[in-house]
């Protein structure tokens, strides 16, 4: 094949870490090239999961680069494998959930040249009626948010969900961001030991420390499957309450972190109890209270984080949790 016909060097590297996403990651992948019609894209996927999503992708979308599968190893260490075999000076974490909307890559590239002195650069999730998903708000962890979920309310920020100017982040979502690759690599990527949620957390504070920029892109935007429904799956809930504790014990003092898990924990109780008593009048406290089922009631699971050895991802290895 001669230079002038050999493909462009790519200026965004899509990274899909996909676990049993057979039934959605067709329309993922194809989404994304509408959404970067002036950006030169690689796509590179990762199965982590049994169903065969790697075997169909790479029959429907052969220009998609598959990384051999090293078996669930989680979303963390899945992006970093990936990162490894990408070739981007631009990195694109997309969940194998997220439908971009046209236009939507380009968005973050121009903001990238935007911003140069930024390190990522987020987009903003909708759910499938085109309203923020609020249900997946990522807010920075702290004692203040955790005692107004002891109270039953919520600080997420939903005016930032609604925005319609670019605007400096502390925080953006895993599933729709993009990173410099430079700033990937000098924070050496996600930290493994959070298997599933918060892993963006503690990465964009490591960076935010680091002095880095982030930048939340309202003209980028992309529906999330997951905000159908799935989102109070209890099991889910379980591995958001790990990651959320291995993020305090990381980066939190030991009365500091007590005290927000305490109060996390109660907030679950309080959801769960509401669920329980109140499921006859409120078919939506019944969803929210199963949900919370397995973190107000069984806080050994959650409470240790990944810890290898009293961790949830330990005791899920062992069969000593559902």
């Amino acid at each position: 094949m001669s230079a002038a016909s050999s493909p462009p060097e790519p200026q965004v590297s899509v990274l899909v870490v996909a676990y049993n996403s057979r039934r959605c990651i067709t329309r993922a992948i194809a989404a994304i090239a509408p959404a970067a019609r002036e950006t030169a894209v690689e796509v590179l996927l990762v199965d982590n999961g049994q169903d065969g999503t790697g075997d169909l992708v790479a029959e429907q979308f052969p220009q998609v680069r598959i990384v051999p599968s090293q078996g669930n190893i989680g979303f963390a260490r899945g992006n970093n494998l990936l990162a490894m075999h990408a070739r981007a000076p631009l990195l694109l974490l997309l969940n194998p959930d997220m439908y971009c909307e046209p236009g939507a890559i380009d968005a973050l590239a121009a903001a990238a040249r935007r911003y140069p002195d930024a390190v990522a650069w987020g987009g903003i999730s909708l759910d499938a009626a085109g309203r923020p998903d609020t249900g997946n708000a990522i807010i920075v962890p702290s004692l203040r948010q955790y005692a107004s979920a002891a109270l039953g309310r919520t600080l997420a920020r939903r005016d930032r969900l609604q925005l319609t100017q670019d605007e400096r982040a502390k925080v953006l979502l895993g599933g729709f961001v993009m990173i410099a690759r430079p700033a990937w690599d000098a924070a050496g990527g996600f930290d493994e030991r959070f298997f599933l949620y918060c892993e963006e957390v503690d990465l964009f504070a490591r960076m935010g420390k680091a002095g880095g920029k982030l930048w939340s892109i309202p003209a980028a935007r992309a529906q999330h499957e997951l905000a159908h429904g799935e989102n109070l799956a209890p099991r889910r809930l379980l591995y958001m309450a790990a990651g959320t504790a291995e993020y305090l014990r990381k980066h939190w003092s030991a009365p500091k972190r007590t005290l927000g898990l305490g109060l996390l924990w109660l907030a679950s109780c309080e959801r769960y109890l509401a669920g329980k008593l109140l499921a006859k009048w409120r078919p939506r406290l019944a969803a929210l209270g199963d949900g919370h089922r397995l973190v107000a009631t069984r806080p050994g699971l959650w409470l240790y984080g990944y810890d290898p050895v009293r961790g949830l991802k330990a005791k899920l290895d062992r069969g000593e949790a559902p």
